[in-house]
Order: structure tokens, then C-alpha cells, then sequence
């Protein structure tokens, strides 16, 4: 249900974005049937967005080293990692499937109370479509699949235009779009775009009907006080095309709008940059950090998980190996192992000589089972008082590039091998508090503390810690 969100979010993104250039460039156009299948790409599009998303983020990795997040990573002898989303990621999905929930069951509603009216009318079969005559004069005449609902009054009454405008959204099967609006209502409920895009397909419905009516010979003012006559009928606004949409002002003008011309229809090539400027929004390194983390969230946190959230501690080792200045910028390469599952670099921050410069793109290789970090920054030759973060997994990383140094959370490691500025040995837990109390053994053999430091990070093959017992086991590599 996480992966769901994330991907209603991410079309959601891509509606908004294609939807303005629309309303701006578009929508005042006399090019219906046109403008409709710019509505309907528009739709294609936001549901084909993942792939597209991902498809220019691999692009983008590939050419610029802007950013590559890795899923299902496993690093041979690395200690267990346990990744939890946190409870914001799972409140969201509770409120997500709450919201779809009550938008399908008023969507089942209404599909009910629509077939209920179609049951109850007399039925007359014609050419194409099935006129459905109703009693009662509660609902404006509409059409739905291949039904076309009227009064008996307007029945039988001069009905040619009401008919004439049924026929055009049965003949155009506008139903099947209102279908797929209403799906993507249930999927973005929450975004006020998928309603907007609706509504703006309805009324390019009733533009293309109003637009038959006319063609067909009726006299204009006659036709529009009809409309304005059958305007305060009910209506089925989520799945039946109703002769009263509520936007009679714009019908009314779009009639006796001018038919654009061809070249109007370039105007749809708008949509081509706010398209690219949301691909910009989705590859941001704090977005795309937040979408994974509601995509790696759950409805249902389980006993077992909390359990092991509160007994195991996750460990991870980085080390800086390379920092070198090329061309115009300063690249730092860090290795990282028991980084778990998943594995998304979001951001960094290079301070010297008192001036902090952030991170100008970020990239990500596995090589041997070892996670391999370039972090380019602005170019800079002077290094003093030196430190680095990296936000990894959504956590930032501290590295002290002049010397180790010890808090609640990072022990540093000092050998001949661990020298190099910018080895980390990082514990971390829910309640860790470091080494105090803790028993260490290397390869089963009990030692100190201070012996624990003068291990270098490439010698360990793994790292467990068992808060139960208050021992940490290290594995040495053969």
C-alpha cells in the first residue's frame, strides 16, 4: 500500500503540472474533440509517470552522477539491518485507504442510484441507444453507456435538441471517460487537481454536444434558454453526462466562440516543460528520500517488527577513501557497508576552513558488494577543520576528516589501516549508549575498548550486538 501512495503522489505531481499548462494555453479554445484527447494524454501520462520518472532518473545518474537510489542490496557478511519506516509513513497510508475507501463507496452510490432510475423508466430501443422515459421530472435528461433518460414530459414535448445532445455523447462514448476520471478521483481523493480534471472533461463533453446542436440547425437562443430551463434538475455529476452541467456561463459563450484554428493545436506543446519541470520536482534528492520512505511504509506495524526494532541495533561502516580535486569541482568517494535494503543518498555538506558548501551531486555504484558514494562539491584546495555529513537512508552521517572522534552514536577507529581521514564506525540503535557496559569479542575472543579502536574497518566481516546479553561479537574477514 506504500508503493501506492507513493505512485498516486507521483501522478498526482504530473496531473498538476500538465493540468496548468492546459488551463492556461487550452481551455478557452474552440478545438473539443481535440482538447479532449489532451485531457485524456494528460491522464495516460500521469499514470505512466513511475516509469517515466524513473526512466530520466536513471538517464540523468548515468550522464551527470546526479543521484541512483538502490533497492534490494544485500552485502554478503554484514551484520542484520533493520530499516523501519517511521509512523508518519503509516499514518498516511491509513488516512490514503481511508479516503479511497469513501470516495468508491459514494462512487458505488451513485452507480446504483443511477441504474435504479434507468430500471424504473420505460425503455424504447432506436438506432444505436435505448431511450429511457421517466415519470418524474426530478432529473435533467442525461446519457449514460447507451442509455439516454428523459422526462415524459420532454418526451413529449419538442425533444430534437435534447436528443441531438444525448446522441453526441453516446456516439463519442463520453462515459468511458467519465470511468476513468472517476478512478483517478478515487486514487488522488485527496488532490484537488484529479477533481478539477473532472469537471474540465465534463465540460469539454458538453462543449462537443452544445457544438452538435448548433451544426444541426437550432436557433441558438432557443436552445440556450432550454438549457438554463433545465438547469435546476438533479444530476449524476461522477458518471452520467447531464444536459444541465453546472457551467452554463462558459457553454453559453464557448457558442459563439469562433472554431479555433490548426495552429491553436501547438499550443498543447506547453505541456512539454511543466512535464519536465516535474521530472526536475521528482528527482529532488529530498523528495524522492521522502517518497521512498512512505513507499517502504505499511499499513499494519507488526508485534514482531516492534520487537525487533527495540532488541537489535543496526550497524553500519563508512569510510571516506578518496577526496581529489578535478577540474572545477572536489570529489569525495566514500565506501559504506550494512547499509540494508535499501539505499538512498539525499544529501551532503563539505566544511573547511569555516565555510560549508553543499553537495552539487551525489552518486551511487555497487562494486562487490560494497556501496560506493561520490559526493562532488564546489572546488576548494584548503583543508582545515575539515568535517563532512551524508544523509544516507534519510540519517545524517558526521565524518570528522581531521581526527575521529566519539559521541552517543559514532566510535572512531584508529589503526595503521583506519588513518586516512574519514573512517566511521557507526552504532546505532533505539536506545544505544555507545560501548558502556558492553562485553566485545572478536572471532570469540574477549578483548578491551581500546583494542576494539585499533580495528580497522576493511578487516571486520561483521558486526552483532546483543543488548539482551550487553555483548558485541565481531567477525574478522578470513
Amino acid at each position: 500500500m506504500g508503493a501506492f501512495l507513493s505512485y498516486s503522489l507521483i501522478s498526482g505531481l504530473f496531473m498538476l503540472s500538465m493540468y496548468l499548462a492546459y488551463r492556461v494555453f487550452l481551455a478557452r479554445e474552440n478545438q473539443h474533440g481535440f482538447n479532449r484527447v489532451v485531457l485524456l494524454l494528460i491522464y495516460g501520462i500521469s499514470f505512466l509517470s513511475l516509469t517515466i520518472a524513473s526512466a530520466f532518473s536513471d538517464l540523468f545518474s548515468e550522464s551527470s552522477a546526479t543521484q541512483m537510489s538502490m533497492g534490494n542490496i544485500d552485502i554478503p557478511g554484514s551484520a542484520v539491518v533493520t530499516v523501519d519506516a517511521p509512523l508518519w509513513g503509516t499514518v498516511l497510508i491509513w488516512i490514503f485507504a481511508g479516503g479511497m475507501l469513501v470516495i468508491t463507496v459514494k462512487s458505488l452510490i451513485t452507480w446504483y442510484l443511477l441504474r435504479k432510475v434507468i430500471n424504473t423508466g420505460e425503455k424504447m430501443k432506436c438506432d444505436g441507444y435505448t431511450l429511457v422515459i421517466v415519470d418524474s421530472d426530478r432529473f435533467s435528461p442525461f446519457s449514460w453507456i447507451r442509455y439516454m433518460v428523459i422526462s415524459k414530459r420532454d418526451y413529449e414535448e419538442d425533444n430534437r435538441s435534447i436528443i441531438t445532445h444525448e446522441l453526441k455523447h453516446i456516439s463519442c462514448r463520453h462515459w468511458l471517460d467519465l470511468l476513468l476520471a472517476q478512478a483517478v478521483c478515487i486514487i488522488n481523493w485527496f488532490n484537488p487537481v484529479a477533481w478539477l480534471m473532472r469537471d474540465e472533461i465534463m465540460l469539454t463533453h458538453e462543449y462537443q454536444a452544445d457544438m452538435a446542436v448548433m451544426n444541426s440547425g437550432y436557433d441558438a437562443p432557443e436552445y440556450q434558454r432550454l438549457l438554463i430551463k433545465k438547469a435546476v434538475g438533479a444530476r449524476f455529476p461522477s458518471l452520467a453526462n447531464s444536459l444541465n452541467h453546472s457551467k452554463l456561463k462558459k457553454r453559453i459563450t464557448m457558442m459563439y466562440k469562433e472554431k479555433s484554428c490548426a495552429v491553436s493545436k501547438l499550443k498543447a506543446l506547453a505541456l512539454v516543460p511543466t512535464f519536465a519541470l516535474a521530472i526536475g520536482v521528482v528527482a529532488v534528492p529530498s523528495v524522492k528520500a521522502a517518497v521512498s520512505t512512505i513507499s517502504n511504509s505499511e499499513l499494519i506495524v507488526s508485534k514482531d517488527s516492534q520487537k525487533d526494532k527495540s532488541d537489535k541495533a543496526s550497524v553500519k561502516i563508512f569510510r571516506v577513501t578518496n577526496i581529489n580535486n578535478n577540474g572545477n569541482v572536489t570529489n569525495v568517494t566514500i565506501v559504506g557497508e550494512g547499509l540494508g535494503d535499501n539505499l538512498t543518498v539525499s544529501g551532503g555538506t563539505f566544511t573547511t576552513l569555516g565555510k560549508t558548501y553543499n553537495a552539487t551531486a551525489l552518486g551511487c555504484t555497487l562494486i562487490n558488494g560494497k556501496a560506493t558514494i561520490i559526493a562532488t562539491f564546489p572546488f576548494t584546495d584548503e583543508y582545515e577543520n575539515s568535517s563532512m555529513t551524508l544523509q544516507v537512508n534519510g540519517e545524517e552521517i558526521p565524518f570528522n576528516l581531521e581526527n575521529f572522534f566519539n559521541n552517543a552514536q559514532t566510535i572512531s577507529v584508529n589503526s595503521e589501516a583506519g588513518k586516512q581521514p574519514g573512517n566511521a564506525f557507526v552504532i546505532h540503535g533505539s536506545d544505544s549508549e555507545g560501548l558502556d557496559g558492553m562485553e566485545i569479542y572478536v572471532d570469540g575472543k574477549k578483548i578491551t575498548q581500546s583494542e576494539l579502536k585499533g580495528l580497522a574497518p576493511d578487516k571486520i566481516a561483521s558486526i552483532e550486538i546483543d543488548k539482551n546479553k550487553k555483548a558485541i561479537k565481531v567477525i574478522l574477514k578470513k
